[in-house]
């Protein structure tokens, strides 16, 4: 007797719905307890590694929001669904306006989060590598 496993797609799970509900709202928490940490410090926005973590997180915000609402932006019927055979879990209750919004904040977040990471790594290697001070590095780097 042979008993075959049956292979579910990911996005036909709940799974796939929930888990992103889970983490894109914890990010989010995360990232605003970073921005009230910054703001309640006494250098506030005036230090370069507090405005890159500033902007991080803000972006961070943008799409972790975006991500964490999966799949309610989505439209409620979507004709390329039955073409392609995908079955998308999850409420929609969105239009095709709102789910080219969720598009768009989500690569817009990701995208500035992804370019403050690299600023930041600019920047831990003027400071450390090339020993330079924050004076020096407001002068010469952070015009560019």
């Amino acid at each position: 007797m042979q008993i075959s496993a049956v292979t579910r797609d990911p996005w036909e799970t709940d799974f796939a719905a929930l888990v992103p509900r889970f983490t894109g709202g914890l990010s989010a928490i995360s990232s605003a307890l970073i921005i009230y940490i910054i703001f309640r410090s006494e250098t506030r926005l005036s230090s370069i590694y507090h405005r890159i973590m500033f902007g991080m997180s803000l972006a961070d915000i943008c799409g972790s929001i975006a991500m964490a609402l999966t799949s309610l932006p989505m439209p409620s019927y979507m004709p390329k669904e039955e073409i392609f055979g995908y079955k998308w879990t999850g409420a929609r209750l969105g239009n095709t306006f709102t789910c080219d919004a969720q598009g768009f904040f989500v690569f817009f977040g990701m995208g500035c989060m992804f370019n403050y990471n690299a600023m930041l790594c600019l920047y831990y290697v003027c400071a450390i590598a090339f020993t330079m001070r924050e004076k020096k590095i407001k002068k010469y780097v952070e015009p560019l």
